[in-house]
């Protein structure tokens, strides 16, 4: 009877194990994860601002920067003013809606921004490219176009 005993099988599943854990990590950059991570969050976040808008008949800003990340805030007076205060989060239920952290090695960079929906969901245009991705609010009817 031929074949392998329990010992060999064991010691080439931990040797396999060894280099998986030494060797894998070299395959995958972190960079690309935390690019696409923080690139879907800050779609989700203006997508929200826009449906925000609409619903409390409202002026909701979004800002955008490589220095401090992106925050929501809404018009404190429902009018043209300049009183800008912080969404609350509706997830933690405390403000800022926003995430001032960039992950290490994401680069941003932005045209239009901060952008303003007004009550209707309109706004100027407006871009962002966060690492590869691109982020696109089309003027006028401040349609939110996510591209990978």
């Amino acid at each position: 009877m031929r074949g392998f005993t329990l010992v060999e099988l064991l010691l080439v599943i931990v040797i396999l194990g060894i280099l998986a854990a030494v060797v894998g990590p070299r395959f995958f950059s972190r960079v690309q994860f935390d690019d696409r991570l923080f690139y879907e969050e800050t779609l989700a976040a203006v997508r929200y601002a826009q449906k925000l808008a609409v619903a409390s008949n409202c002026q909701v800003r979004v800002s955008l920067s490589q220095a401090s990340g992106y925050l929501l805030e809404r018009n404190q007076n429902c009018a043209n003013g300049s009183s800008w205060v912080a969404v609350v989060d509706p997830y933690e239920g405390q403000p800022p809606y926003g995430n001032s952290a960039v992950p290490n090695g994401v680069t941003v960079s932005t045209t239009g921004f901060p952008v303003v929906f007004d009550s209707q969901g309109r706004s100027a245009a407006a871009s962002a490219g966060i690492g590869s991705f691109t982020l696109n609010v089309t003027a006028g009817s401040g349609y939110v176009k996510g591209q990978l």
